[in-house]
């Protein structure tokens, strides 16, 4: 009985172990990428990191990744946007997918812009992705 609750718990977790390690590394992989020129990240400590279902707001059994650094630059849109544009960021399991969102205000220090690495795969074992 033991090793049947031993057996049933291991393929619960194992699943759920393996995709809190590829979001860990997507997020190291989205932290290593390197800034644009005068650009630094304003909150290095405080990433956000999240996995999860329907992040996207489809429907469906698949898991997402999705990884956000807040930035801040004295360079414009268009020049983040060629930096960025140009990235090949690998994602949980395939080549992350990127999203820019500008604030409307330059501040003292320039403009803050929020970079949104995502990535998504079909349900592999994971409950949380169900």
């Amino acid at each position: 009985m033991i090793t049947a609750l031993a057996g049933l718990f291991f393929l619960i977790v194992k699943p759920q172990l393996r995709d809190n390690a590829r979001l860990d590394a997507f997020y190291e992989r989205v932290l290593d990428y390197p800034l644009p020129p005068s650009t630094r990240n304003l909150f290095p400590m405080d990433g956000d990191a999240i996995f999860d279902k329907n992040l996207s707001m489809g429907s469906g059994s698949y898991c997402d990744y999705r990884v956000r650094i807040t930035l801040q630059t004295a360079l414009t849109p268009q020049e983040i946007r060629r930096h960025y544009d140009s990235a090949s960021i690998p994602g949980a399991e395939e080549e992350a997918m990127i999203t820019l969102y500008f604030s409307d205000e330059d501040s003292a220090g320039g403009r803050q812009v929020i970079v949104e690495a995502y990535d998504s795969h079909d349900w592999d074992g994971d409950w949380r992705c169900f």
